[in-house]
Formats: C-alpha cells, sequence, structure tokens
C-alpha cells in the first residue's frame, strides 16, 4: 500500500504591517495588502484597520500630513502620533492614546482575525 503524505505548507501572508499602535482598548495598524494584482487601487492595497478582541474596522483613508508630528485623517476620525505615541480621535468624540509598536507585530489571535477580515 502506498501512502502518501502532504505537508503542511505555510500561507503565504496576506498583509505587511506598515504602522501599528496599541492601547488597552485596542490595535490601530496601517497595513499594505500583498495578494492583490499590481494594478490594484491604493486604497484597497493600504488601509487602515482598528482591531479590537473581536472586531476589525476598516478606516476611510480621506488625507494625510507628514513632518515631526504625521497626522492621519480619515472619516470616522483623526490619527496624530510621532515614534513613541499617536492620539486617535473619532469623530464621535471618543479619544484613544495609543503606544507606538516599533516591531509592528500583531499578536496572533488578531493576527487571524485580519486574515479572516481580509479574506
Amino acid at each position: 500500500m502506498l501512502r502518501t503524505t502532504f505537508a503542511k505548507l505555510p500561507m503565504p501572508p496576506l498583509y505587511e504591517v506598515l504602522f501599528l499602535f496599541s492601547a488597552p482598548q485596542g490595535h490601530l495598524a496601517e497595513i499594505k495588502r500583498l495578494d492583490l494584482p499590481a494594478d490594484t487601487p491604493k486604497a484597497t492595497v493600504y488601509q487602515w484597520l482598528w482591531i479590537q478582541a473581536a472586531t476589525v474596522t476598516a478606516l476611510q483613508f480621506v488625507d494625510m500630513a507628514d513632518g515631526p508630528h504625521p497626522q492621519r485623517t480619515f472619516k470616522e476620525g483623526r490619527l496624530r502620533f510621532d515614534d513613541r505615541q499617536g492620539e486617535l480621535c473619532f469623530a464621535s468624540g471618543r479619544t484613544v492614546q495609543l503606544s507606538t509598536e516599533v516591531d509592528k507585530t500583531l499578536p496572533q489571535s488578531l493576527m487571524r482575525l485580519v486574515n479572516l477580515h481580509l479574506s
């Protein structure tokens, strides 16, 4: 009897984390999708995600300003940050204080959640 065993091959990553911030309430990440064709619009390739314990919410990018204190504007609010910290001010008035994550690595459970969101 011939027995064939298939090794479980790792899936290529769906995304790369470009910016990552953390807070007790969740994580904010800018990702670059790696699984899309080259002619995909930038708004689809680059995404800002607010990640909480069981949900991923895509923020709709509007504008950006660079400099010593970069800023990103979304329909849902505004992010200001530097090398150590950030502040996410939602349009609803809620403000989240963030810490910049230098290693840009999401916890495994949140990585799976993002993969599900992107699938």
